[in-house]
């Protein structure tokens, strides 16, 4: 069955405990994930309605860019889904309980900035819509200050490619000095 979601939509799988927010609809991912994920069968989907949807199948659909090269990035594809026959409803407390139930046991959750399992709580069973809970998964949207303080701390392959950048600046920058120097 195809459906068209209303976004955000909530995403989870049922061997993590992680919940994914999605805000609008980019149905593109790598070939290689695809296949590993075995098409995220059986994955859950809750949309903004307050309907759960389960993944039968994902599907690719074409290549994206140039046979899947995007820039940076190789086997690229779209994709398409279907879900299982019977959509079940799903109320936003049964989602504040996943969500309060599960989340606390990520990797994540210290990272973002929560301090205790309670705040979480609290703040999950504060939100009055999906769109509100929602909100609690998106990153603020990074300021100058943050960028200027990301760019001067940056990750090891942020370096390495710099690095990598400046080299090649001046290996190109003495082979033209040469070149031209000789033909003076």
């Amino acid at each position: 069955m195809k459906v068209k979601l209303k976004y955000p939509i909530f995403w989870s799988s049922p061997n993590d405990n992680r919940v994914y927010v999605f805000w609008k609809e980019d149905k593109t991912t790598k070939l290689d994930m695809l296949k590993e994920a075995n098409g995220w069968k059986g994955d859950i989907i809750i949309d903004a309605t307050g309907t759960k949807y389960i993944i039968k199948c994902s599907y690719m659909t074409k290549w994206k860019g140039i046979h899947g090269f995007t820039g940076g990035f190789t086997g690229m594809i779209y994709y398409e889904q279907e879900y299982e026959d019977n959509p079940e409803s799903f109320s936003l407390r049964q989602l504040q309980d996943r969500i309060a139930e599960r989340y606390p046991k990520t990797r994540w959750f210290k990272e973002e900035g929560w301090g205790s399992r309670n705040d979480f709580r609290r703040t999950v069973y504060g939100c009055k819509t999906f769109e509100e809970l929602a909100r609690l998964f998106r990153r603020p949207p990074e300021t100058l200050h943050t960028r200027i303080i990301n760019w001067l701390h940056p990750t090891r392959k942020e370096l390495k490619m710099r690095i990598g950048s400046v080299l090649f600046l001046i290996l190109y920058l003495l082979a033209c000095y040469l070149i031209f120097e000789y033909n003076n």
